[in-house]
């Protein structure tokens, strides 16, 4: 575990405001480890993001590929959080995206994913909704499709009566689905909510466009249990502030658990 990771770690602990500066200050240290500053830029992108400092993310990570893009290196392996701030920064600071993907993906090597990843959004921009391009969009208000036989079948028996596996299969299925109101039935006659992070973002979105604020509460938090790291930089899920329709529900409540009570691997060791 390097500098950047262990601070990460700490962050994790419920600790995200405290470990803040010094997160930005690895990712800004022009005399440090390459590596090290883009794990600690990337966390404390998703940290800024949570405080809703839109604009400060996007300026952080725009200098570190100013400073960094053009040497190569794993920063060229990435693309969440780096891209997508761009698109947040458009939506909730006014800061127009497509000239700052153009620019950054100009200071990278051409055959680089990041690079890839900047000039498709750019692209993609002027053809959909920004809210389609980030992470964790769900057709919230969209027309249900037809379950499959087996989904079909689990939903249709007692949701008490299914083992772990079904029950995963049919929360799975209902969200592939879109079928929300068969989902809300789930939740509602069984006191459940889904196993998986993704679906539980998924009822949420659902309950806040239909503005049932304390419902898409609960799914964010219980979402929040669900969570685990996607790489060792990952330090805390930003898609609930970064979607428009989940920013909804994202209450006082919401915030104070995500970023001052312990998470993922944190939080599991912590239970035991």
């Amino acid at each position: 575990m390097n500098v950047a990771e262990a601070l990460i770690s700490s962050a994790r602990q419920g600790r995200f405001d405290e470990t803040l500066p010094d997160l930005v200050r690895l990712a800004t240290r022009s005399d440090g480890d390459r590596d090290e500053a883009w794990e600690a830029a990337a966390a404390a992108v998703q940290v800024l993001s949570w405080r809703d400092r839109f604009a400060e993310a996007a300026d952080l990570v725009e200098a570190l590929i100013l400073r960094d893009g053009s040497l190569g290196g794993e920063l060229c392996d990435q693309d969440v959080p780096f891209s997508t701030i761009f698109l947040a920064a458009e939506l909730y600071a006014d800061q127009p995206a497509r000239p700052r993907l153009l620019a950054a993906a100009d200071r990278m090597p051409q055959d680089c994913v990041l690079a890839g990843d900047l000039t498709w959004l750019a692209d993609e921009v002027t053809r959909r909704p920004l809210e389609e391009l980030l992470p964790s969009y769900f057709d919230w208000g969209g027309s249900s499709r037809p379950l499959d036989g087996q989904v079909e079948s689990l939903a249709v028996q007692g949701f008490d009566t299914l083992d772990s596996g079904a029950r995963h299969a049919l929360w799975q299925g209902l969200t592939n689905a879109n079928d929300f109101e068969r989902a809300h039935q789930v939740a509602e006659s069984a006191g459940a909510v889904p196993d998986r992070y993704a679906s539980c973002l998924w009822m949420a979105g659902w309950y806040a466009t239909q503005g049932d604020l304390l419902r898409g509460e609960r799914m964010l938090l219980a979402a929040r249990e669900r969570w685990w790291p996607y790489k060792a930089w990952d330090a805390v899920p930003d898609d609930p502030v970064l979607q428009p329709a989940l920013r909804l529900v994202v209450t006082d409540r919401v915030r104070e658990q995500y970023l001052t009570r312990p998470i993922g691997p944190e939080a599991a060791e912590k239970k035991e």
